[in-house]
């Protein structure tokens, strides 16, 4: 996999490469990207600047870039919109790039970026790239070569790539929007269409329906609380639980670790459910644009999990201080007799630090319930 610094160095061979390719004919533009910390990174220019290292999210049908540096590189405004996620909506500026250039290769002359007071994808990483980076053409992302290749006339044959039950399209009534790429995946031998999202991290993540579907939203099973957070603020408590197994061209994965979404919710996901990169790495994919299908083939990439809690406890803010928002079925917490609606006495912060440890860890809380307080303590341990 190409490193970040081979993506920053690879961008100043733009106009030479680019101009060169094109006179000659040659059918394949290729951007290296890297793989590092659960993100697809690749490198970006605009208005003559850069580089400046983007993220690669096919959950998004819009590219994000931060205000800051749309402030230093003085894009003009061109309008605003409505963008909803896991908080709910709010109203976001768009930014007009001219000169964009994606990758050393991949040139556009004006592209619209919604501008991000705040942007939690790592250290350095100043915009994404939404899904019509992979669904405008046909486009092979391969993670095994560490590089996105565009075919502006078509790409043949796929060799070695297998056909899923899929399709490419645009959500209803967003005609000027970036296609999103769905698969249907099967929990525990049920399939749900979900939408493949490199911006997400995790393995899976089904939406209210098909948590109520699935059977796995149930308070009997154990599962560790949480709350997403993203576009407009915290989300719903959701849940990681231990699936039965997740199957996706050719390849089953047993027991895993899923999040669910809380059933009779209004989710910011589209489909079902949503694939994140920790499956999607998994396959090297192939989008047709004429079929309007995805083909995979088996990648060369290690499996990767999520974690979790291993206390059972979600805590928000109460005041100063933490009250319980959820306790997970057979957590340490609820074997120790922690209730939700308890309040942990002391700073939001400490006790947050008390439980966000490792496995084999004490934790002592003073817990006040109906103006009563004890001293409750347990060991963190992995429960699911």
């Amino acid at each position: 996999m190409i490193s970040r610094r081979n993506l920053l160095a690879g961008l100043g061979v733009v106009a030479a490469w680019l101009g060169a390719a094109i006179a000659a004919g040659q059918r394949v533009l290729r951007a290296s990207i890297a793989l590092e910390e659960s993100r697809v990174l690749v490198a970006v220019g605009m208005v003559g600047k850069g580089p400046y290292i983007f993220m690669i999210d096919t959950g998004a049908d819009f590219g994000l870039i931060h205000n800051t540096l749309a402030a230093t590189l003085k894009l003009p405004i061109g309008g605003h919109t409505r963008v909803r996620g896991a908080g709910g909506a709010d109203i976001y500026p768009i930014y007009e790039a001219r000169d964009f250039v994606i990758g050393g290769t991949m040139r556009q002359a004006r592209v619209g970026l919604v501008g991000a007071g705040e942007l939690r994808f790592g250290t350095d990483i100043e915009g994404t790239l939404a899904a019509g980076i992979l669904t405008a053409g046909d486009t092979d992302l391969d993670f095994d070569a560490g590089e996105i290749r565009l075919y502006p006339d078509g790409r043949g044959e796929r060799t070695g790539f297998t056909r899923l039950r899929s399709s490419i399209r645009r959500l209803e009534h967003a005609t000027e929007a970036s296609p999103y790429i769905f698969a249907d995946i099967a929990v525990g031998g049920q399939p749900f269409e979900c939408m493949l999202d490199t911006g997400a991290p995790s393995l899976l993540s089904l939406g209210p329906n098909a948590s109520r579907r699935s059977g796995l939203w149930d308070d009997s099973r154990p599962f560790a609380p949480f709350r997403p957070n993203g576009i407009g603020g915290a989300g719903s408590l959701s849940r990681v639980v231990r699936a039965p197994s997740v199957a996706l061209g050719g390849l089953a994965i047993e027991h895993p670790l899923i999040a669910l979404e809380p059933p009779g919710t209004v989710s910011p996901a589209i489909g079902e459910g949503i694939a994140g990169l920790a499956l999607i790495r998994r396959f090297n994919l192939s989008i047709d644009a004429r079929s309007r299908s995805l083909w995979v083939q088996p990648s060369r990439q290690p499996a990767t999990g999520r974690g979790y809690g291993l206390s059972g406890l979600w805590l928000d803010h109460d005041g100063d201080g933490a009250r319980v928002a959820a306790v997970g079925t057979d957590s340490p917490a609820a074997e120790a007799g922690i209730l939700t609606g308890d309040r942990i006495d002391g700073a939001w912060r400490d006790a947050l630090a008390a439980i966000n440890r490792g496995p084999g860890t004490p934790v002592s809380l003073t817990v006040a319930r109906k103006g009563a307080k004890r001293a409750i303590s347990f060991t963190l341990r992995p429960y699911l």
